[in-house]
């Protein structure tokens, strides 16, 4: 009896043993085969950073066949022409092929600094703007036109929600700087352009991003942007999740 029961302790004290070794080896390969595959796809140098960070037990998730609790982080990294941004990815549980296998909770977000803004500015005021800034929360948005026989400058403050996946646009002020001039007149004078930035309107994005990808949250920072997508279970392993979405 005494004999089993020191074979049980060592079996057990073994496979602890192993057990963590086989962790310390997980957490030593997966961040490594993350980077590689950020970099490939990314067409960044392996020089760039890619941070990797694994929470939970790395084993458990390995013997069920994936990977669990993993965030992945890519600061400044190439998205659009001229365009730099950090990429953020999380998931509860991925497979180890991603192309086979379902995955949890998986989202995605991309940083843009105030900089990088133009594209999105354009895209959420139909091209109206050619200037803008992030502040207290909101974006505030400015152009340049002709009014009353003078240049004026034009200064929007915009709100910026995700509904349903689309972006509610939210106008909260408009002034022409440096001119006593109200809304009403603003309008009136500018023959309907300003028309974009004078009541709230729902944005489809869809057409913009994979299928697979929905709009989830909308972060005005001090200095820049963060935009948040939840992932379909299948985005690695559907194609028609990774083709671009549609409108209406």
């Amino acid at each position: 009896m005494r004999r089993a029961l020191k074979i049980v302790i060592a079996l057990v004290v073994t496979v602890g043993v192993l057990a963590g070794l086989g962790e310390w080896g997980l957490r030593l390969a997966i961040p490594g085969v993350v980077k590689t595959i950020a970099q490939e796809q990314l067409g960044i140098p392996s020089s760039h950073p890619v941070e990797v960070d694994m929470g939970g037990s790395a084993l458990l998730h390995a013997i069920g066949g994936g990977v669990g609790d993993i965030a992945v982080e890519i600061p400044d990294a190439p998205v659009a022409d001229g365009v730099r941004a950090t990429l953020i990815f999380s998931a509860d549980r991925s497979p180890f092929d991603p192309s086979k296998g379902d995955m949890t909770g998986a989202t995605a977000a991309i940083y843009v600094p105030t900089a990088d803004l133009g594209p999105m500015i354009s895209l959420l005021t139909n091209g109206v703007v050619d200037s803008g800034k992030t502040s207290s929360g909101e974006l505030v948005v400015g152009r340049q036109l002709e009014a009353l026989g003078f240049t004026v400058p034009i200064e929007a403050t915009l709100g910026l929600t995700a509904v349903d996946g689309e972006v509610l646009v939210e106008p909260r002020g408009l002034s022409a700087v440096g001119f006593d001039l109200s809304v009403d007149q603003l309008a009136s004078a500018t023959g309907g352009l300003l028309d974009p930035l004078l009541s709230a309107r729902q944005l489809c994005v869809r057409e913009w991003l994979p299928a697979g990808a929905t709009l989830s949250d909308i972060r005005i920072t001090k200095n820049g942007a963060r935009v948040e997508f939840a992932l379909a279970p299948d985005f690695l392993s559907n194609p028609q999740q990774q083709e671009p979405g549609t409108c209406g």
